[in-house]
Formats: structure tokens, sequence, C-alpha cells
């Protein structure tokens, strides 16, 4: 049985299969313009054909379910859910992406937070804990600004992608120090590897991140 691991919580896809001893077979990534993955599954059935692997192969999912954005959440949950419906012999489980950062990481704190540029001088926090070899949400989720940077005294970590490193550091100011964590990517292999045997949370399990971003209003249209 091939195991896989999928994200697509950003502009970025993460693909990774393992075989069922846990040898990766390869972990890749893709960039891919907003809106537009049409050729998302063409270059997954390349990286899995390269491997003398196919769709059919694969008996076990571990989708990425968030903090992420809307459209690439429910395209890759949904994508997923396509390939293994009607396959009684096809398991898929939905895994914190936070919890696939951190392991990409290489963290191994107690309490570890996920941080993103929430725009307007405004981070968005996820908390995690160590559960073992694992990390697994602990039930933060808070938009933090200058007042209430107070949480962040709580944490013995953080992981960030690269591209909101500057405005993390900026908006957390000293409280940020050296804890912070900055990722190019996200390997689909945390995914595989997190909470192994843990089902209890769905492809439909997922968890958007919401930026306070304001937009001008547009003049009404008339007939």
């Amino acid at each position: 049985m091939l195991r896989a691991g999928f994200d697509y919580s950003w502009s970025e896809a993460s693909f990774a299969l393992a075989e069922e001893d846990g040898t990766v077979l390869f972990d890749k990534c893709i960039a891919l313009p907003p809106r537009n993955a049409s050729g998302l599954p063409a270059w997954m059935e390349e990286c899995l054909k390269q491997h003398n692997a196919a769709f059919q192969d694969i008996g076990e999912w571990s989708v990425g379910v968030g903090p992420g954005s809307f459209t690439g959440l429910r395209l890759a949950s949904s994508f997923v859910m396509g390939l293994a419906f009607g396959r009684d012999n096809v398991r898929c489980r939905g895994v914190s992406t936070a919890a696939a950062m951190a392991a990409t990481a290489g963290m191994t704190e107690q309490r570890a937070l996920a941080l993103f540029d929430g725009r307007r001088d405004e981070l968005l926090a996820f908390g995690l804990k160590r559960d073992e070899n694992s990390y697994r949400p602990d039930g933060v989720h808070a938009v933090l600004g200058s007042a209430s940077l107070e949480l962040l005294d709580k944490y013995d970590a953080f992981v960030c992608l690269s591209r909101d490193e500057a405005q993390i550091r900026k908006v957390g100011g000293a409280s940020i120090g050296e804890k912070l964590r900055p990722l190019e990517h996200l390997k689909a292999s945390g995914l595989i590897f997190s909470s192994p045997g843990d089902f209890s949370t769905t492809l439909k399990d997922l968890v958007y991140l919401r930026p306070a971003v304001f937009v001008e209003p547009r003049i009404p249209r008339t007939l």
C-alpha cells in the first residue's frame, strides 16, 4: 500500500508519496497561479509515473486541511474525495497544515505557534502542542495586534511561511526574536507521518485563513 500526502493551502501545492514501511519515494512542490490549478492533476500524475505508480495504487491519503485559503483547501479535499469515491480500500484523513509546517521545520518544542500575515498589521495565530512525535492543534485560533501580543509569550517556538516573515517580525517585534522558523516550502511527507493512524479529522474539517482586509465598495451598475 502506498501512502500519499497532499497540501494546497496557498499558492503552492505539495505532494509526497511513501511506502507502507515509511520509505519516502518523493516529496515535491509546485507553484501555481492563484485560482488556476488546471495543471495540478497532470503534475501529480507525472510525479507518480516517475516512480512507476498511479493514483489507484494509493491506499491512504493525508490531506492538509489548513489553516489556508478557501479555494486551495476546497480543491484539494474535493479532488482526493473524488479519487477515493467508491473505493472501500482507500482511507482518507485531514491533517493540520500547521502541524506539517512544524514537522517540516524540524521543531520539537512542546508548544508551537503557526503564524500568518493577517494584513492591516495583524497576525493570525494557530496553536500546536507536541503529542509523542507529532503536533496536534491545541484549539488556539487568534488574531493578534499590537495590543494583544501576550499570547506569543506562552509558546516555545513559531513557524511561518518565508513570504510572511518580514511582516510577522514587524508586528511581533521583540516577542518574535530567535524563536521564528520560516519555511520556503512545505514538505507533504509531514502530513503522512503526523499522528499516524488518527483518522478523527476528515477532509471536510477545513480551517480557513480570513485576513481582515478592507475592500473598497464598488459603484452599483445601472441598467
